[in-house]
């Protein structure tokens, strides 16, 4: 019995089952050792954080926007609060059961807001999304009641852009809009976040380091749905910088309903230091629309209008000019010396060049005319003379000296530049000589030339300052987020040499056509000497008879031209007004320019008198 024993315990078979076992249990014990010093050593940091992530939340406090002022310090752009709805995506449970039932409490594009939901899920699910902007009371009510149907879903009171002038500023100023994928790609500034407000066009975008602030944020402590619970920790946000422009926010609103029902561009400019008071572009639409988010029907209803709402036609449009060029035609002639003041030419309503007759505005002529009486009744025969005599480049350089045809450098962005025709250009384009019909007609601002209506303003102001070009400036200072405050002085950017008496004939023959019987009747002002001219620049060729703009569809009526300063002895202001297809520059353009003199001389005395306190 006892050898049977022993010979059981001596088994082999049994001793190496026995040790295999062991063997299998200490590496089981190994591994688990392992696996637990990966987890609560290597990994510690990991999973503390997504504990953390799990308990808490870091909730985004958008940074106010900083003002943009007027010349009076008045608020053009400023903040509001607004009731937000936000969007943490790690506590979603039901996605479209959730914006479903949103959908009937809020408007949203609800294929939009679930991509970008579902995009920030992927990237960071703890990021916060918003929704929908400037929600109200009501629709706060109904979404706080309904919060335990809506995991992952909070109202925040957030800073709203606000645009208190609101379409009057629309294209200087701009807009914002919660920043693009493609911007946060390019931005090298590593502050932008998703969610975050950015300027998109205009000052707005131009000046959007210094208008954005600086985030803050809240760390609370969330339940299981994500509901906030307890505030942990709080940094608060710091306000962006303030823009202090040159603008006029009287004149602004002059200028804009003066527009009212009309489309084009009135800018006024202060000669001297290149100071934009005023610029509107018509039609506009509401900046305030796109702080809220605008909605897809709202923008198909802008990008679709033949008017085009959106350009900013003040630096974006250009326009055959008309005969607001002809004081820089009659310049030319006389820097040139090719033209004496007092000599005529006989206009009997047509110029004859080779088999083709070139007409007169005025059908009947206007018999003898000298320079003067040329740019007062803007003679078009006599022009056509003067441009057969100075040919193309020695008209182009002038004006582009003077400003048409160039970039002006106005503190915007996406300015265009226009054209003004010259032989290296015609050689680029058709490889042909300048035949004499188009020579003529450059004298009478037609054929290939195009210009904005900054460019002409430009020009004009260069004529009313004595040959010195300024810079268009906007903005006149800046106050950084740390209260440093930035100056931004007018600059010149060329002093032309034209010679003063030269100067001096253009700028009386430009008071002639306000108010010596000319074509500028209409900007006439009691007690001010306005000089200014006229244009009315032809859309369409119309054979045969001459027929009235007003008598053609719309599309094809001429556009209408006037710019103007004022007091022609020592002007302190210049406007420009551009209406597209509008008709005669002398019905329909020098009343709006008018308009914003009047406003300019009313307030002046009260400005003046602050300024003596």
């Amino acid at each position: 019995m006892t050898q049977r024993i022993r010979k059981r315990e001596q088994d082999p078979q049994i001793v190496g089952r026995i040790q295999a076992v062991l063997w299998v249990a200490l590496g089981l014990f190994v591994l688990l050792l392992g696996r637990l010093y990966w987890l609560q050593v290597v990994q510690h940091e990991r999973f503390r954080t997504l504990s953390e992530n799990n308990r808490l939340r870091i909730r985004t406090i958008r940074a106010p926007r900083g003002q943009i002022l007027d010349r009076k310090g008045r608020a053009i752009a400023e903040t509001q609060a607004s009731f937000d709805l936000i969007c943490s995506p790690i506590d979603i449970t039901d996605l479209e059961g959730e914006l479903k039932l949103l959908e009937e409490i809020v408007d949203f594009d609800m294929d939009e807001v679930a991509g970008k939901i579902r995009t920030a899920k992927k990237k960071n699910p703890y990021s916060s999304v918003t929704v929908a902007r400037d929600l109200r009371f009501e629709q706060v009510s109904v979404v706080e009641f309904n919060r335990e149907a809506l995991p992952g879903f909070s109202v925040l009171v957030e800073a709203k852009r606000s645009y208190p002038f609101g379409r009057a500023f629309a294209h200087v100023l701009g807009y914002v809009g919660e920043v693009s994928q493609e911007e946060l790609d390019e931005s090298e500034d590593e502050r932008v976040a998703m969610g975050d407000i950015v300027g998109k066009y205009g000052l707005e975008r131009r000046e959007d380091g210094i208008l954005r602030g600086i985030n803050g944020g809240r760390h609370v402590e969330v339940d299981a749905a994500g509901r906030d619970k307890r505030l942990v920790e709080e940094v608060p946000p710091r306000a962006g910088g303030i823009v202090a422009t040159t603008l006029d926010a009287d004149l602004q609103k002059t200028a804009e309903e003066a527009m009212e029902g009309k489309a084009g561009a009135v800018i006024a400019i202060v000669p001297k230091t290149g100071d934009i008071l005023a610029f509107v572009s018509a039609p506009a639409f509401d900046p305030n629309a796109f702080s809220r988010g605008i909605r897809k029907a709202e923008w198909q209803a802008l990008s679709g209008d033949i008017r085009k709402p959106m350009q900013n036609k003040g630096l974006q449009g250009t326009y055959a000019p008309g005969s607001t060029v002809k004081p820089f035609v009659a310049l030319a002639a006389l820097e040139e010396g090719i033209q004496d003041p007092k000599a005529t030419v006989r206009c009997p309503g047509y110029l004859q060049i080779g088999n083709r007759a070139f007409r007169c505005w005025r059908e009947k002529g206007h018999g003898t005319v000298d320079m003067y009486k040329g740019i007062v009744q803007s003679c078009d025969v006599y022009f056509y003379t003067m441009g057969l005599r100075l040919g193309p480049d020695r008209i182009a350089k002038l004006e582009k000296d003077a400003g048409l045809g160039t970039i002006t450098g106005i503190d915007l962005p996406a300015e265009k530049k226009g054209l003004v025709p010259d032989t290296e250009w015609k050689q680029k384009v058709s490889k042909e000589r300048w035949y004499d019909s188009e020579r003529a007609i450059l004298g009478i601002g037609q054929g290939a030339i195009h210009v904005t209506p900054l460019e002409m303003l430009a020009g004009y102001a260069s004529i009313a300052a004595g040959g010195e070009v300024m810079r268009p400036r906007l903005v006149e200072r800046i106050v950084r987020k740390d209260g440093t405050v930035e100056q931004r002085p007018p600059a010149s950017l060329r002093k032309l040499p034209w010679k003063p008496e030269n100067v001096a004939f253009v700028r009386r023959a430009l008071a002639g056509v306000v108010n010596d019987y000319g074509t500028g009747g209409a900007a006439k002002i009691p007690g001010v000497e306005v000089g200014g001219k006229t244009g009315t620049a032809q859309v369409a060729a119309v054979k045969g008879k001459m027929i009235k703009s007003e008598n053609l569809p719309y599309q094809l009526r001429d556009h209408a031209w006037f710019v103007g300063f004022a007091p022609v002895s020592d002007p302190e202001i210049c406007v420009v007004a551009m209406l597209e297809h509008g008709g005669h520059g002398g019905s329909a353009a020098a009343p709006i320019v008018k308009a914003v003199m009047l406003e300019y001389f009313r307030t002046k005395p009260a400005a003046a008198s602050k300024e003596k306190k």
